[in-house]
């Protein structure tokens, strides 16, 4: 008798959990006549949910959950697909709240560090954030002076100081390698076939970094309360890195205001997107971000509706001494709702790599969105010329405006 009730009782928790797990079907269309590959597939969680698996038919593809406000509890699934032109693909994604998380090989990088100074072999400590106040600059205590993002496309980093600065790494091929040259490439590794920094930021938003704008030039976050870089989550399908500036006030008379601004970047992709919400809605913030302008042979193309590139040798550090001159395509979009305009600025010093191509932008909302990608002439899978960096950008600017077509099953699913 004992032994039958002990039965029933395994045989009632069986069907409990079985219950507590939670199906949705998913169908994703792709609205362009074009193949596109690595398209994001983003799903909102309304409940607990520890594990995940998402199929197509009876193939289980890699995915990830991410707890995006540190509270313990995942609030997104993502997964990347590759699709045909207009075609529609259905997958079937079980949630259950309980179970141990798959485990996927990780296609993405994220890592911010404390710098260690010892003379000898250096082992710099990873943290998942830091915060740092006013008047205060960690530049370099923070190792490699910033958050670090990577695919094994693209690698970008984003300075700790005033100017969080988005600095680019160009791959050679297609392999992650920023965990084992920290962003400083050594002449050996560059013989070994390692990526390395391909650009130089001097006083400018790098590749996309967002400031503030008075009509001339970027105001940057020196009037801050305090900022915070923090390394959300890295994974089989994206890295995302959040920077937080508390009280920011670009003009003595500007009421404070908060800021994230959280960089994803998906595995797959040499483009971020770029998600920025404000403490409250900002109409009476000039905003910009933009390009620096790489200078030696730099050529800029725009459309003048959003979209912007330029193409040109760089060297990072600005010490050829040290770093190779390389050819750099750099490239933003800023949707129509948010561009106001293009400017360019100088620093008063022209012809010196203090120098932006500016997307002058703006937001009613208490929100703003925009997407900044890059190459480097030394990757093996990159792009020859200008004329086909710039043509790469047009199509995607028109991938970017025509997004994935998503509908969840049963209703109530959120995408």
């Amino acid at each position: 008798m004992k032994k039958l009730t002990a039965l029933l009782a395994m045989l009632g928790l069986a069907t409990t959990l079985s219950a507590a797990e939670k199906t949705i079907k998913v169908k994703a269309t792709n609205p362009s006549p074009k193949a596109r590959s690595a398209v994001p597939v983003v799903i909102k969680l309304d409940s607990e949910t520890s594990q995940a698996i998402v199929k197509r038919g009876d193939y289980e593809i890699p995915c990830q959950l991410d707890d995006l406000n540190d509270d313990g509890i995942n609030d997104e699934l993502s997964f990347v697909t590759d699709m045909a032109a207009n075609e529609t693909q259905e997958f079937t994604v079980t949630l259950s709240p309980d179970s141990v998380p798959r485990t996927y090989y990780n296609r993405t990088y994220g890592y911010i560090g404390i710098r260690d100074r010892s003379e000898k072999k250096q082992k710099h400590q990873k943290i998942n954030s830091v915060t740092f106040p006013k008047d205060t600059n960690p530049y370099n205590y923070i190792y490699p002076h910033g958050a670090v993002m990577e695919n094994d496309m693209i690698g970008f980093r984003i300075y700790c100081d005033h100017r969080q600065s988005i600095d680019l790494y160009g791959h050679r091929h297609r392999k992650m390698d920023i965990a084992e040259t920290g962003f400083y490439t050594t002449p050996l590794q560059r013989l070994q076939g390692y990526g390395e920094d391909v650009l130089y930021t001097g006083s400018t938003y790098g590749c996309g970094a967002l400031h503030g704008w008075d009509g001339k030039n970027a105001i940057m976050f020196e009037n801050v309360r305090n900022t915070t870089e923090t390394i959300v989550c890295e994974g089989p399908v994206r890295t995302i890195v959040d920077i937080t500036n508390k009280g920011w006030r670009p003009t003595a008379d500007c009421k404070p205001v908060d800021i994230v601004t959280r960089y994803i970047l998906y595995y797959g992709h040499r483009d971020v997107e770029v998600q920025v919400k404000f403490s409250r809605p900002v109409p009476d913030l000039q905003l910009s971000t933009g390009l620096v302008d790489i200078v030696e042979g730099s050529e800029e193309f725009s459309d003048k509706a959003g979209l912007r590139g330029d193409w040109g040798r760089a060297c990072a550090g600005n010490n050829p001494k040290v770093y190779d001159t390389i050819t750099v395509g750099l490239g933003i979009y800023v949707p129509p709702v948010y561009y106001k305009s293009d400017s360019h600025y100088t620093d008063g010093k022209p012809r010196l790599p203090n120098q932006a191509y500016v997307q002058v932008v703006g937001t009613k909302t208490d929100s703003l969105h925009y997407w900044f990608t890059a190459t480097s002439h030394i990757e093996t899978f990159g792009f020859s010329n200008k004329d086909a960096w710039f043509q790469w950008l047009r199509e995607w600017k028109e991938e970017l405006e025509k997004p994935l077509s998503l509908t969840l099953s049963p209703p109530g699913a959120r995408e």
